[in-house]
């Protein structure tokens, strides 16, 4: 169907479409084959939402008639500025109805300049003419996409401030540069963070994971002024470490070079957008422990001065969780990601030889059992080693993960020790409780004991034999 290359239904909608106006197709669609065109990599998130602007006479109603007969799924939506989303053999349109005459030439260049103006970057507001075959440009979004710039198509860029983390989002995704005038109007906006809805802020967060250039879109938030309302981000900022072991520089700077490789190793290994998200989040969050008191000098007794941060996992963990909530994370992405965090620095506990399967079985359970997390988990430590600069290496977080996948981690190990174990040698539930139950977890894993003869052996030497019921 001319330059825009479509799925066949779209054609067919379009088609149906050009019949009772004049269909544009604008936004993501245009902007990225445009991106494509001049040899940018763009990103393959799936399918996007085709979406269209009809310039017709008539309401939406008469426009939903016509697309039902192409045998379209037709919703109705939006009061003030109505919409059709029309599903059509699993491609998806959304139809803004621009009411009026149908516009000659003339008049449909001012309308599309009017509509350009109220889009967010000039990529944004290039729009395809379906009926004419020709590309429609009033903000010089062409010229743009060659150059590799991202630049807001007018002033009213700043009708909606959360416009700023979409911008940082199409960093990440493209890796294009923002121009100076767009980071000083973003600037300008970073005083209307709490003028956002909670609830649009994790889908542009989510959607950012999406892209690889994740150090890039760090640099953006931080220009831009808005990496303060990330304060567990904005702390670690020019964080000193160790120059032995992590020569690439400060915190901030090995944090977005762990999340771009996060981010890469993710689009090499096609892992899903969902553990996608999980993995680059938790490679980006890392060492966000290593801010305030998490990081001290050493002198050592030569003179040489060395930087520690203890401990940092453990409070990383706990400053991830925060951030993320803030943010609107659903609970369990909260969780793993903590998890991961909290357990990054396991890998290092062994050097040179793989880990005891005691050891592999104790790392699975707290990361919850699931190999799918220890897989995550071993990609993030992955990425950890990778975000050192010409320290670089490959992390001894895969041995592990052999370990653990190996036939007696993977097999099902149920607890042999329960809480009904102890309730009915007349514990009650408490800290003593909890603490003999972690203390059986680690004695099974270790192999103290491995059956339930075993396993209530051990217990009766715990508690004695008359707290035991012999039953």
């Amino acid at each position: 169907m001319g330059w825009l290359r479509l799925p066949q239904a779209a054609q067919t909608l379009l088609a149906a479409l050009s019949e009772v106006g004049r269909p544009l197709v604008v936004g993501g669609t245009v902007r990225d084959t445009l991106l494509r065109e001049v040899g940018r990599s763009v990103p393959d998130v799936g399918s996007p939402d085709v979406d269209v602007e009809l310039h017709r006479a008539g309401g939406p109603e008469a426009v939903a008639t016509v697309l039902r007969a192409t045998g379209a799924v037709v919703v109705l939506a939006g009061a003030t500025f109505p919409v059709c989303k029309v599903v059509l053999d699993g491609t998806h349109l959304d139809v803004a109805v621009v009411p009026g005459p149908v516009p000659d030439d003339e008049a449909l260049d001012a309308a599309v300049a009017s509509s350009a103006r109220r889009r967010d970057v000039t990529l944004n507001a290039v729009a395809w003419d379906a009926v004419r075959n020709e590309l429609l440009d009033a903000v010089g979004g062409i010229d743009d996409a060659r150059a590799g710039v991202l630049r807001h198509a007018s002033e009213r860029f700043g009708d909606d401030p959360i416009r700023v983390l979409r911008l940082v989002r199409f960093v990440a995704r493209y890796g294009c540069t923002v121009h100076p005038d767009t980071i000083a109007l973003a600037r300008t906006l970073s005083d209307r963070w709490d003028s956002v809805a909670h609830e649009r802020l994790w889908p542009e967060v989510r959607r950012l994971t999406e892209g690889d250039e994740q150090s890039a879109a760090l640099a953006v938030l931080h220009a831009t002024d808005w990496e303060r309302h990330l304060p567990e981000l904005a702390a670690v900022r020019d964080v000193p470490q160790d120059p032995v072991w992590h020569p690439e520089g400060p915190v901030h700077v090995h944090a977005g070079l762990a999340a771009d490789a996060a981010a890469r190793a993710c689009r090499a290994a096609g892992v899903t957008p969902a553990r996608r998200v999980v993995v680059v989040l938790a490679a980006l969050l890392h060492d966000v422990g290593k801010a305030g008191d998490g990081t001290q000098r050493v002198v050592g007794e030569d003179g040489s001065v060395r930087i520690r941060s203890l401990g940092h996992e453990v409070s990383g963990a706990a400053a991830a969780t925060a951030l993320l909530r803030r943010l609107g994370a659903p609970r369990a992405v909260v969780q793993e990601v903590a998890v991961l965090v909290r357990e990054h620095m396991v890998a290092h506990s062994t050097t040179g030889s793989p880990p005891s399967v005691p050891a592999a079985r104790r790392l699975l359970r707290r990361l919850g059992g699931s190999l799918e997390t220890a897989e995550a988990w071993a990609m993030v430590c992955e990425a950890d080693a990778q975000g050192r600069g010409p320290a670089a290496r490959r992390s001894p977080a895969w041995a592990w993960l052999d370990v653990m996948a190996g036939e007696r981690v993977a097999g099902s190990r149920a607890r042999l020790v329960t809480g009904r174990d102890l309730i009915a040698a007349g514990l009650e539930p408490g800290p003593r409780f909890r603490a003999l139950l972690a203390e059986a977890a680690d004695a099974q894993d270790d192999g103290v004991f491995d059956d339930a003869d075993s396993a209530r052996r051990w217990l009766v030497g715990r508690l004695g034999e008359q707290a035991v019921d012999p039953d």
